[in-house]
Protein backbone atom coordinates (compact mmCIF):
# COMPACT_ATOMS: atom_id res chain seq x y z
CA UNK A 1 0.00 0.00 0.00
CA UNK A 2 3.18 2.20 0.50
CA UNK A 3 4.27 2.31 -2.95
CA UNK A 4 0.87 4.21 -4.47
CA UNK A 5 1.36 6.94 -1.82
CA UNK A 6 4.85 7.02 -2.52
CA UNK A 7 4.57 7.31 -6.13
CA UNK A 8 1.75 10.08 -5.99
CA UNK A 9 4.39 12.36 -3.44
CA UNK A 10 7.44 11.78 -5.90
CA UNK A 11 5.21 13.03 -8.66
CA UNK A 12 3.91 16.24 -6.90
CA UNK A 13 7.74 17.65 -5.66
CA UNK A 14 8.28 17.38 -8.95
CA UNK A 15 5.57 19.15 -10.63
CA UNK A 16 5.66 21.93 -7.90
CA UNK A 17 9.21 23.33 -9.20
CA UNK A 18 7.75 23.83 -13.39
CA UNK A 19 4.30 24.55 -12.19
CA UNK A 20 5.20 27.01 -10.12
CA UNK A 21 7.91 28.82 -12.37
CA UNK A 22 4.56 28.49 -14.78
CA UNK A 23 2.40 30.12 -12.59
CA UNK A 24 5.14 32.97 -12.05
CA UNK A 25 5.84 33.51 -15.45
CA UNK A 26 2.17 34.40 -16.16
CA UNK A 27 2.16 37.09 -13.23
CA UNK A 28 5.44 38.65 -14.11
CA UNK A 29 5.34 42.00 -15.71
CA UNK A 30 7.25 43.11 -18.25
CA UNK A 31 10.80 44.57 -17.88
CA UNK A 32 11.09 47.91 -18.24
CA UNK A 33 13.53 49.28 -21.51
CA UNK A 34 16.41 49.09 -21.10
CA UNK A 35 15.74 46.02 -18.68
CA UNK A 36 17.19 45.51 -14.80
CA UNK A 37 20.21 44.10 -13.91
CA UNK A 38 18.14 41.65 -12.25
CA UNK A 39 15.66 40.32 -15.11
CA UNK A 40 14.90 37.44 -12.33
CA UNK A 41 11.19 39.14 -11.62
CA UNK A 42 10.22 40.23 -15.18
CA UNK A 43 9.46 39.05 -18.69
CA UNK A 44 12.52 40.49 -20.68
CA UNK A 45 10.82 41.08 -24.55
CA UNK A 46 13.47 40.74 -27.36
CA UNK A 47 12.24 41.88 -31.01
CA UNK A 48 12.80 38.68 -32.91
CA UNK A 49 13.52 37.74 -37.59
CA UNK A 50 12.31 34.35 -38.53
CA UNK A 51 15.52 33.12 -40.49
CA UNK A 52 14.12 29.24 -41.94
CA UNK A 53 11.71 26.98 -41.54
CA UNK A 54 11.73 23.40 -41.78
CA UNK A 55 9.93 20.30 -41.60
CA UNK A 56 9.99 16.66 -40.64
CA UNK A 57 8.31 13.22 -40.01
CA UNK A 58 7.88 10.75 -37.72
CA UNK A 59 6.31 7.08 -37.45
CA UNK A 60 3.72 6.66 -35.08
CA UNK A 61 4.79 4.20 -32.71
CA UNK A 62 1.27 2.81 -32.01
CA UNK A 63 -0.64 3.50 -35.21
CA UNK A 64 -4.43 3.31 -36.04
CA UNK A 65 -6.39 -0.07 -36.44
CA UNK A 66 -6.36 -0.58 -40.15
CA UNK A 67 -9.93 0.28 -41.55
CA UNK A 68 -12.36 -2.66 -41.51
CA UNK A 69 -13.69 -3.84 -45.21
CA UNK A 70 -16.99 -5.24 -45.33
CA UNK A 71 -16.85 -8.76 -46.67
CA UNK A 72 -16.62 -9.15 -50.20
CA UNK A 73 -19.88 -9.28 -52.32
CA UNK A 74 -20.73 -12.05 -54.40
CA UNK A 75 -19.46 -11.67 -58.32
CA UNK A 76 -20.25 -8.89 -60.07
CA UNK A 77 -20.69 -8.28 -63.82
CA UNK A 78 -17.59 -7.50 -65.74
CA UNK A 79 -16.37 -4.57 -63.53
CA UNK A 80 -16.08 -0.88 -66.15
CA UNK A 81 -12.42 0.04 -66.14
CA UNK A 82 -9.90 0.24 -63.20
CA UNK A 83 -12.79 1.73 -60.81
CA UNK A 84 -12.70 -1.80 -58.76
CA UNK A 85 -9.10 -1.11 -57.33
CA UNK A 86 -9.55 3.04 -56.71
CA UNK A 87 -11.75 2.38 -53.18
CA UNK A 88 -8.98 0.12 -51.55
CA UNK A 89 -5.99 2.13 -52.57
CA UNK A 90 -7.13 5.38 -51.68
CA UNK A 91 -7.88 3.82 -48.35
CA UNK A 92 -4.77 2.28 -47.85
CA UNK A 93 -2.87 5.52 -48.86
CA UNK A 94 -5.17 7.45 -46.10
CA UNK A 95 -3.59 4.40 -43.43
CA UNK A 96 0.03 5.34 -44.57
CA UNK A 97 -0.49 9.19 -44.29
CA UNK A 98 -2.06 8.58 -40.49
CA UNK A 99 1.31 6.53 -39.18
CA UNK A 100 3.20 9.56 -39.80
CA UNK A 101 3.70 12.94 -38.16
CA UNK A 102 4.77 15.73 -39.13
CA UNK A 103 6.41 18.66 -36.78
CA UNK A 104 6.89 22.35 -37.80
CA UNK A 105 10.45 23.63 -36.45
CA UNK A 106 11.46 27.29 -37.57
CA UNK A 107 14.86 29.44 -36.42
CA UNK A 108 14.61 32.69 -35.34
CA UNK A 109 17.13 35.47 -34.70
CA UNK A 110 16.57 38.02 -31.42
CA UNK A 111 17.72 41.18 -30.77
CA UNK A 112 20.95 39.87 -29.05
CA UNK A 113 22.22 38.45 -32.23
CA UNK A 114 21.37 34.46 -30.98
CA UNK A 115 19.63 32.30 -32.85
CA UNK A 116 17.22 29.94 -31.62
CA UNK A 117 15.72 26.65 -32.78
CA UNK A 118 11.90 25.58 -31.97
CA UNK A 119 9.31 23.43 -32.71
CA UNK A 120 5.92 24.73 -33.03
CA UNK A 121 2.47 24.16 -34.04
CA UNK A 122 0.95 24.32 -37.42
CA UNK A 123 -0.82 27.61 -36.74
CA UNK A 124 1.81 29.83 -35.89
CA UNK A 125 4.54 28.06 -38.69
CA UNK A 126 2.05 29.46 -41.26
CA UNK A 127 2.59 32.80 -40.33
CA UNK A 128 6.04 32.65 -39.23
CA UNK A 129 8.08 32.52 -42.81
CA UNK A 130 11.58 33.38 -43.55
CA UNK A 131 11.96 37.44 -42.86
CA UNK A 132 8.67 37.83 -40.62
CA UNK A 133 9.40 39.69 -37.45
CA UNK A 134 7.50 39.27 -34.03
CA UNK A 135 8.50 39.09 -30.10
CA UNK A 136 10.65 36.60 -28.14
CA UNK A 137 9.87 36.70 -24.46
CA UNK A 138 12.27 35.79 -22.18
CA UNK A 139 11.77 34.37 -18.12
CA UNK A 140 14.94 33.67 -15.94
CA UNK A 141 17.11 33.92 -19.50
CA UNK A 142 15.33 31.69 -22.02
CA UNK A 143 12.57 31.75 -24.49
CA UNK A 144 9.43 30.47 -23.06
CA UNK A 145 7.13 32.38 -25.31
CA UNK A 146 7.07 33.69 -29.01
CA UNK A 147 4.96 35.98 -30.86
CA UNK A 148 3.76 36.92 -34.53
CA UNK A 149 1.01 39.75 -34.33
CA UNK A 150 -2.08 38.25 -32.47
CA UNK A 151 -0.50 34.25 -32.90
CA UNK A 152 1.49 32.73 -29.99
CA UNK A 153 3.21 29.97 -29.06
CA UNK A 154 4.60 28.55 -25.92
CA UNK A 155 8.07 26.81 -25.71
CA UNK A 156 7.67 25.26 -22.35
CA UNK A 157 9.06 21.73 -22.06
CA UNK A 158 6.40 19.56 -21.72
CA UNK A 159 7.78 16.54 -20.52
CA UNK A 160 8.59 18.50 -17.48
CA UNK A 161 5.29 18.76 -16.24
CA UNK A 162 4.43 15.45 -18.14
CA UNK A 163 6.47 13.22 -16.12
CA UNK A 164 4.72 14.43 -13.18
CA UNK A 165 1.50 13.82 -13.88
CA UNK A 166 2.34 9.99 -15.20
CA UNK A 167 4.34 9.41 -11.88
CA UNK A 168 1.30 10.75 -10.09
CA UNK A 169 -0.88 8.46 -12.32
CA UNK A 170 0.91 6.21 -11.80
CA UNK A 171 0.78 6.17 -8.09
CA UNK A 172 -2.90 6.12 -8.26
CA UNK A 173 -3.21 3.04 -10.38
CA UNK A 174 -0.95 1.29 -8.03
CA UNK A 175 -2.72 2.64 -4.94
CA UNK A 176 -6.00 1.05 -6.33
CA UNK A 177 -4.84 -1.87 -7.47
CA UNK A 178 -3.16 -2.75 -4.03
CA UNK A 179 -6.33 -1.70 -2.46
CA UNK A 180 -8.24 -3.57 -4.11
CA UNK A 181 -6.46 -6.79 -3.80
CA UNK A 182 -6.23 -5.98 0.07
CA UNK A 183 -10.21 -5.71 0.04
CA UNK A 184 -10.28 -9.27 -1.92
CA UNK A 185 -8.64 -10.56 0.57
CA UNK A 186 -10.16 -9.63 3.96
CA UNK A 187 -13.24 -11.12 1.60
CA UNK A 188 -11.53 -13.77 1.29
CA UNK A 189 -10.18 -14.29 5.24
CA UNK A 190 -13.39 -13.49 6.37
CA UNK A 191 -15.19 -16.33 4.27
CA UNK A 192 -12.63 -18.73 5.36
CA UNK A 193 -13.36 -18.22 9.32
CA UNK A 194 -16.99 -18.06 8.60
CA UNK A 195 -16.68 -21.45 7.39
CA UNK A 196 -13.78 -22.86 10.12
CA UNK A 197 -16.36 -21.67 12.51
CA UNK A 198 -19.77 -23.45 10.88
CA UNK A 199 -17.75 -26.84 10.87
CA UNK A 200 -16.41 -25.87 14.40
CA UNK A 201 -20.34 -25.64 15.42
CA UNK A 202 -21.64 -28.41 13.48
CA UNK A 203 -22.31 -31.33 15.39
CA UNK A 204 -21.18 -33.30 12.68
CA UNK A 205 -17.68 -31.78 13.47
Amino acid sequence: MAAGPALIGVGVALAAGPSADLTAFERAPYCTTPPPADASQCVTRLAMTVIRQSTYTTEDPDPPDPPQFPPPQPPQPPPMGPFRVVLPTVASLRVVAALRTTHYKITVRTADGRYHDFEVEHGFYKVAEAGTVGTAEIWHGRVVRLRIGTHIDDEWADWKLGIPVFIVLAGVIVFVVVGIRFVKRGIRERRLRRRVTRVRESPYG
